[in-house]
């Protein structure tokens, strides 16, 4: 896995396949902390669910499924950990009606797929993710993390050093 720092609000990871970016989820979780929403963006395959299955793992949920049907799953534990799929939402008032946002403030932290589809999601405490193709293999991809807010930036330079002490800095 390769990290490239941009800025102190911006970096990028290459994965070389699934299971580094379930590693990359496995670091993010280790950060995690209540009230943070993690956005992902991306398109079909690129591994979204992945990462947040590395999240969820880390944070003590061993069996983290894909939301696509259900919508949003709630895990209770150390920290309540939110994960949310906006692949079959159109509306923002579908979107609203989940009350993402007050699940937040009573201290979960939520990870939303498809969360291009949630213009309005709030700026602050907020960490996005774009996954992209990425050049060396089918498997690989590109994620960009951009953080919004002030808490985001302490857990973005924990993240970095979560990063680099698993190794994941070819």
């Amino acid at each position: 896995m390769k990290f490239q720092r941009y800025s102190d609000k911006c970096f990028a990871v290459i994965s070389d396949g699934p299971e580094e970016t379930y590693l990359a989820g496995t670091a993010l979780g280790r950060v995690v902390y209540p009230g943070l929403l993690i956005l992902l963006k991306g398109t079909l395959g690129m591994g979204k669910t992945k990462l947040a299955q590395g999240i969820g793992h880390t944070l003590g949920y061993e069996r983290v499924k894909s939301p696509t049907f259900i919508i949003m799953s709630e895990y209770e534990g150390t920290v309540p950990f939110l994960h949310v799929d906006l692949y079959r939402l159109e509306e923002e008032a579908e979107i609203d009606s989940l009350g993402i946002e007050e699940y937040l403030e009573d201290g979960y932290a939520a990870v939303v797929e498809w969360a291009d589809r949630w213009p309005e999601a709030p700026e602050n405490g907020r960490i996005d993710i774009e996954f992209e193709t990425a050049p060396g293999g089918c498997e690989s991809r590109m994620l960009t993390f951009t953080s919004h807010g002030g808490g985001p930036r302490e857990a973005f330079e924990r993240l970095a050093e979560e990063i680099k002490s698993m190794g994941m800095t070819k």
